[in-house]
């Protein structure tokens, strides 16, 4: 399918921080196509003003009928929505396992020939280690086992300018403070949400590529490490940067003990006892070789040219 004849796009997900990202970049490569996206709520709460001319359809994973509208008839479907946060199996089940397979239904019912471009998590190599990783790798096989024409990212730890997650490593870093986790050695790949975004769009003009597809920014030949980091902040900063090294077994106990605060609260947990050992975990470096194999595409974004717009950064 062409960018001639992208009639409609179904997005899923587009309040978010990759969400926005992905929306602008495909806009901006597919003026003439319609765009529908699945909105929580009614008001559009979350949704830039420029996206107000999308179709938006009231609804969320759980809904079948707001699915089936979202999707009926489309030539492409993004699905980026995802539960991040919970205490329990069931609160990340919930969207990213079951709420997936509504959404596979939904398409194989009312557009068949649609390309399916499923974003998971580099978490998902990792199913062991947290609920979060376990359900996206569930939700990989559901699309792989149950779609004809698909195609599955791999991102690892997205970076940007409003990113959520990562903010308060950036600002601790600006005020010249790196707080790692543990203390034993780490590498990892982080990727901007601008070359993500470009990827997603990327697979959109190429089509299904029937495969699971890790990609990374810019990175030393081995992936980052939290002296890296430092170091990238001390040049940049010109100020000496001190690194906290929370100790592994401190970060497990805190994450147990914020975990039963949430379930007391009602609120779900970012720092479960699965986020501590994901943060723990010594490998998360990937490469580039399948994507840039299949779709000829290749990072642009280096951190420490985007680091000046990061949080905390931006208005130094």
């Amino acid at each position: 399918m062409t960018s001639h004849a992208m009639k409609v796009i179904a997005v899923t997900g587009a309040t978010g921080f990759v969400g926005k990202a992905t929306l602008r970049a495909l806009r901006r490569a597919f003026p003439d196509t319609q765009f529908r996206l699945l909105i929580r709520d009614a008001d559009n709460r979350g949704l830039p003003d420029e996206f107000t001319d999308c179709a938006i359809i009231d609804g969320t994973l759980d809904s079948p009928d707001a699915l089936n509208s979202l999707v009926q008839g489309a030539d492409c479907v993004v699905h980026l929505a995802a539960a991040i946060r919970g205490n329990s199996p069931l609160d990340f089940e919930r969207d990213n396992i079951f709420g997936t397979r509504r959404l596979v239904d939904a398409v194989a019912a009312n557009a068949s020939n649609a390309h399916l471009i499923h974003v998971s998590s580099l978490a998902a190599r990792r199913p062991e280690l947290s609920w979060y990783a376990a359900s996206k790798r569930a939700a990989e096989e559901v699309v792989a086992s149950n779609c004809s024409r698909f195609s599955i990212l791999r991102p690892p730890a997205v970076y940007g300018p409003d990113d959520p997650a990562l903010a308060g490593i950036w600002r601790a870093l600006a005020r010249g403070w790196l707080i790692r986790a543990g203390r034993g050695p780490s590498r990892f790949s982080m990727l901007h949400v601008d070359d993500l975004a470009e990827a997603i769009r990327r697979l959109v003009e190429h089509g299904p590529t029937l495969e699971i597809l890790p990609l990374a920014g810019p990175q030393p030949d081995q992936g980052w490490r939290w002296e890296d980091l430092a170091d990238l902040a001390r040049r940049t900063g010109d100020r000496k940067i001190r690194i906290v090294s929370i100790p592994g077994r401190a970060l497990s106990a805190g994450s147990a003990f914020g975990l039963v605060m949430s379930r007391v609260t009602g609120r779900r947990a970012m720092l479960s006892p699965g986020k501590a050992r994901e943060l723990l975990h010594p490998d998360w470096v990937c490469d580039n070789l399948g994507i840039e194999k299949r779709l000829n595409w290749k990072p642009t974004t280096r951190l420490e040219r985007a680091l000046g717009t990061l949080p905390g950064w931006n208005n130094r």
